[in-house]
């Protein structure tokens, strides 16, 4: 039986569809480096990390247009092997006394050999410094699909941008929910994620902090560590004789450290005050027994703050 003749195209901007065998996760990639960077042993999901060879990265919309495609291509294939034989037969036995076939062709099925497209183009496109490999995703991603680097400084700018375009649309939101749920709910839903804003940027800061680290360091730091301020500070300090306080002022640190205080108060303690918080946060505005309010402008401040340390640990070898 003859090979089917399968091509695809990319999409506007040279990107080929591929998704994860494990966590379903959709991405695009640069078709040229797919063919000529990519090693076919190895391909990594920028979501999950996940390691396998170069087959196993069929979208479930490529599987669907490939199984239509071969449909078409073997009942074509087949049709005219029915035209053919039973045609010929049927002329072979024409004039026969004794044997006469007579056959109708039934409706053509025409196959066309048409490339197979992609999805639409994406806005976020990503270089990888280690191999310059081209890739594309929607929202965040972690690793290099052909090196298996992790962009954590890519990954870390998007992230607070991310967060800091949701805060700005926060007030739209709220008009949204409002229609959907009432005003109560849509209140309390647009507080909960401002809230969790914070720890968003403290978990973020503390993976790309924690990958600098090791960069720097070749150790691992513990487990949260880079979530308290002033340790995580020292552990810069003792492999490069430079803490927190190179790039951010007495206040900056003092403000970082208030609100990721007010981080762990918020996800432990549900934002209420007790001692233990006051002592570690030196927060005097609020007193035992008090719930904390988070604003918006909170999180515009911290995500300020925490830009301008990972654009000074950026600079560490």
């Amino acid at each position: 039986m003859d090979e089917i003749p399968i091509t695809f195209n990319s999409d506007e901007k040279g990107f080929f569809d591929r998704e994860c065998p494990k966590c379903e996760y959709i991405f695009k990639i640069d078709l040229e480096d797919w063919k000529n960077k990519v090693s076919d042993e190895k391909v990594y999901c920028p979501m999950c990390g996940c390691i396998e060879n170069s087959e196993k990265w069929w979208t479930q919309k490529q599987i669907n247009d490939m199984e239509k495609f071969a449909s078409n291509f073997v009942m074509s294939m087949l049709s005219d092997m029915l035209d053919d034989n039973f045609g010929k037969l049927a002329r072979d036995t024409r004039n026969n006394k004794y044997v006469k076939v007579t056959y109708r062709p039934g409706e053509k099925i025409t196959f066309n050999n048409n490339p197979l497209g992609q999805s639409e183009e994406w806005e976020l496109e990503i270089i990888c410094e280690m191999c310059g490999t081209r890739y594309s995703v929607i929202g965040l991603a972690y690793f290099c699909p052909c090196c298996g680097n992790n962009a954590i400084e890519s990954i870390f700018d998007n992230h607070m941008d991310s967060i800091n375009k949701m805060i700005d649309s926060s007030s739209e939101m709220e008009e949204l929910f409002t229609q959907s749920y009432g005003k109560d709910t849509a209140n309390t839903m647009i507080r909960k994620m401002v809230e969790g804003s914070l720890g968003d940027i403290v978990s973020s800061f503390q993976k790309y902090a924690a990958s600098k680290y090791k960069l720097i360091s070749g150790e691992n730091a513990r487990v949260n560590d880079f979530q308290i301020v002033y340790k995580g500070s020292d552990l810069f300090r003792n492999v490069y004789s430079k803490g927190y306080e190179e790039w951010l002022s007495d206040c900056e640190l003092a403000t970082m450290n208030l609100y990721f205080q007010r981080r762990h108060l918020v996800e432990h303690n549900n934002g209420m005050v007790d001692e233990r918080y006051i002592e570690k946060s030196g927060d005097v505005f609020y007193s035992v027994g008090q719930r904390i309010v988070v604003k918006k402008e909170d999180v515009y401040e911290l995500i300020k703050i925490v830009r301008k340390l990972g654009d000074g640990l950026r600079k560490l070898n």
